[in-house]
């Protein structure tokens, strides 16, 4: 007779068994293999003949916080420690923006599931945010960090290369109900879940002082937010030094960019005149440096100058993304914080919308860790509805959970609107852009361009869009 143990070993591990390196991972009485029943649906075997029945891609939901369900998944959590000296010992990698809440949220884990068989040791470390946790997994899978929070856009890449594990069938149904559709669909690949949604939010949009500007048509327009900001002996910031910011022109313009995931190629049609509209345009906003504009962070950071122009009062209104709402709220009151879409820009004579990026920030089990029940469960934690209301408490992040939206405070919040209205003009990372866009000169550009106060030729700006494209579309 299948023990509980087995069994949620079983349903946990269903879906990790891309990575064949696992197998026998949990328990060295546990072996987990996929089968197909004669009707054709997924079953689990398990080492002594019995299955779970239910694949990955349609698995139900299951209370994970039934307390039978939890002394399951701490007697299964005991086998994978006995293992290793009675110890569960994990590693977990957040931004350095996160890293003292997802602490808290650690200790909370560690008193949940705290059981006397075994001991926990996580570490938090800050060392690979979202933006660059990615790309270290896949460099030594083996040396990688259990669970691991990364931006949408690498998910693919870590599915082809087998260094991320699928999300375990005991989860499986609950990403799926629990999240709404976008944020499961970015997650999953061919109807599985490979991640847990975390965050809706990693995007950009317009944060700003609502006592400069003091209607939505004051927000409208960029050349006119400029010229009220400098009235006020104040700034707008746009950091047309990162291309993660300035690819807002070329979207808006007309340019496209693209990933090929079947032959891994990145392309941009920024070298057309489609691209030259969007870097005249850049140009003619760079004129006003030092005039009511600030357009690069420089080696301060995105994130320190918005915090420090709010803070001292020479900064009104920002592009920057959720992360940033307290730290501004903080700085001028919440009662005086407005957010807004992007707003339109002179483009060819015309004024248009803005484009942005748009994504979300997501977690991830390393297809090799060595406590596969501990890490899944410890993901599940992270980004479960009572942890989602907590992170956006703290740290101002929009949810994925449907629950935790549920919320009126974050109802409320003037960012979720602005997330919102800017979502027709968002454009997916996961589904545009490589690493190769974002070891291309694609800021450098932009923050030539600033430097030059958008004192810039045709030619000049022809021959430096070509050199960019060549770079992003290098084998």
């Amino acid at each position: 007779m299948v023990t509980k143990t087995k069994r949620a070993l079983a349903l946990i591990l269903t879906g990790m068994m891309a990575a064949t390196a696992l197998t026998g991972c949990a328990s060295g009485n546990t072996n987990v293999t996929p089968s197909k029943s004669n009707g054709g649906s997924t079953t689990t075997s398990t080492a002594d003949g019995s299955s779970a029945p239910g694949g990955a891609a349609d698995a139900a939901v299951t209370d994970v916080d039934d307390p039978g369900t939890i002394e399951t998944l701490k007697s299964a959590m005991a086998e994978e420690a006995t293992a290793n000296g009675g110890t569960v010992k994990l590693e977990v990698w957040c931004s350095s923006d996160d890293g003292k809440f997802e602490k808290s949220l650690v200790k909370s884990f560690k008193e949940k599931y705290n059981d006397s068989r075994f001991k926990f040791e996580i570490s938090v470390k800050t060392s690979y945010g979202e933006d660059k946790a990615g790309s270290k997994i896949m460099e030594s899978p083996k040396d990688g960090a259990d669970v691991f929070n990364f931006a949408d856009d690498q998910l693919s890449t870590l599915v082809q290369g087998k260094a991320i594990a699928e999300v375990g069938e005991l989860f499986q149904g609950n990403v799926k109900a629990n999240n709404t559709e976008d944020a499961v669909a970015v997650c999953s690949i061919d109807g599985t879940a490979y991640a847990f949604p975390k965050t809706s939010d990693n995007g950009y949009f317009m944060y700003y002082d609502k006592r400069v500007f003091k209607t939505e048509d004051d927000v409208a327009d960029l050349d006119k937010m400029i010229e009220a900001a400098n009235a006020a002996g104040k700034t707008v910031f746009f950091d047309l030094g990162n291309g993660w910011y300035n690819a807002a022109f070329y979207f808006a313009a007309g340019c496209s960019i693209t990933y090929d995931s079947a032959t891994k190629k990145q392309s941009a049609s920024f070298n057309t005149t489609e691209g030259l509209n969007a870097a005249k345009a850049m140009c003619h906003i760079s004129e006003k440096v030092g005039a009511g504009f600030t357009g690069s962070a420089g080696t301060s950071g995105d994130n320190a100058i918005v915090q420090q122009g709010f803070s001292d009062g020479t900064m009104c209104a920002a592009v920057i993304g959720t992360w940033m709402g307290p730290a501004i709220k903080n700085a001028i009151g919440a009662e005086n914080v407005g957010a807004a879409k992007l707003p339109t820009a002179l483009i060819d004579g015309k004024q248009v919308q803005l484009h942005s990026f748009g994504g979300y920030k997501i977690i991830g089990v390393n297809a090799f860790t060595k406590f596969p029940v501990s890490a899944q469960t410890l993901a599940y934690y992270l980004s479960n509805a009572d942890s989602q209301k907590a992170r956006y408490a703290e740290r101002g992040l929009i949810p994925t959970n449907k629950t935790a939206l549920e919320s009126d405070e974050i109802k409320n919040d003037p960012a979720l609107k602005a997330i919102n209205d800017q979502k027709p003009y968002s454009h997916a990372q996961g589904q545009s852009v490589s690493s190769k866009y974002w070891s291309a000169n694609v800021g450098g550009f932009g923050g030539d361009i600033v430097t030059a106060k958008g004192n810039m030729s045709d030619d000049v700006l022809k021959k430096n869009l070509q050199d960019l494209v060549t770079q992003i579309e290098s084998e």
